[in-house]
């Protein structure tokens, strides 16, 4: 009986699970009673009072593809506990280097070796996972939900543009991604998350409320509701979409 169960239990992989939304997304998911995979480059943190969080992390290093294929392979053996069925998959870790000031990095002053790794872990690591996973996703008539950002759509103050470049084009993937997934019963969509309230928050960030319709940052937790809604019934009919969340600063 408990294996049955077992089964039936819903199943997410979330990358970038250890701070801001990426938190917020594993705490709004368990507490709906699903399994929750996290993957991140580090290993499960001892001081985590999240009880199930050994068992169910991945050490994987995105920006190294190889690492990513050996990935798909553990989460793939990980999922067998639950029939081999991917209920969601959130593409959420995402890297931005700064200079050495801190500040951004425009086109013509990031190295073309960090254009390539930011790439590969916002933008290739994504379309890896999706494709290496798509026979679980398929056999659960599955969502995937790619996080994007507002800086995608716009020159940001604090977002390099390597950064910027690899969202935007995250966000075009999305689309590809939900007309080749779409047919196989798998929907794709995205979000794209304006200004947060995380640990991550760049000085100066609080400058930019009065730019916001609503006159305040979002709360991680406000995101993963909008995550968990992409991926559950809710949103049974919803695929190519970006999902803006940022107090109307996109307008």
């Amino acid at each position: 009986m408990s294996e049955l169960l077992n089964e039936d239990r819903k199943t997410l992989i979330l990358t970038g699970a250890s701070r801001g939304i990426g938190h917020a997304a594993v705490k709004r998911f368990s507490s709906a009673g699903w399994r929750v995979i996290t993957c991140s480059r580090h290993g499960f943190p001892e001081d985590c009072p999240w009880e199930m969080g050994p068992e169910d992390h991945i050490q994987i290093d995105l920006s190294d593809p190889d690492n990513v294929e050996e990935g798909i392979k553990e989460m793939r053996e990980r999922l067998k506990a639950q029939g081999s069925r991917l209920d969601a998959l959130v593409n959420n870790a995402a890297i931005s280097p700064k200079g050495a000031d801190g500040g951004r990095l425009p086109a013509m002053g990031t190295d073309i070796a960090d254009w390539k790794t930011v790439f590969q872990v916002n933008f290739f690591a994504p379309i890896m996972l999706a494709r290496g996973l798509v026979e679980e996703l398929k056999k659960a008539t599955g969502s995937v939900v790619n996080v994007t950002s507002i800086a995608g759509s716009s020159v940001h103050p604090f977002a390099g543009a390597a950064y910027s470049t690899s969202k935007a084009a995250l966000a075009s993937l999305t689309r590809e991604m939900a007309a080749d997934f779409g047919p196989l019963g798998i929907r794709v969509n995205s979000i794209s998350p304006g200004e947060i309230d995380t640990s991550i928050l760049s000085p100066g960030t609080e400058n930019m409320i009065k730019d916001i319709p609503m006159r305040r940052l979002g709360q991680p937790e406000e995101v993963a509701k909008a995550i968990y809604f992409l991926c559950t019934d809710q949103s049974s009919y919803v695929t190519g979409a970006e999902l803006h969340i940022n107090g109307g600063q996109h307008v």
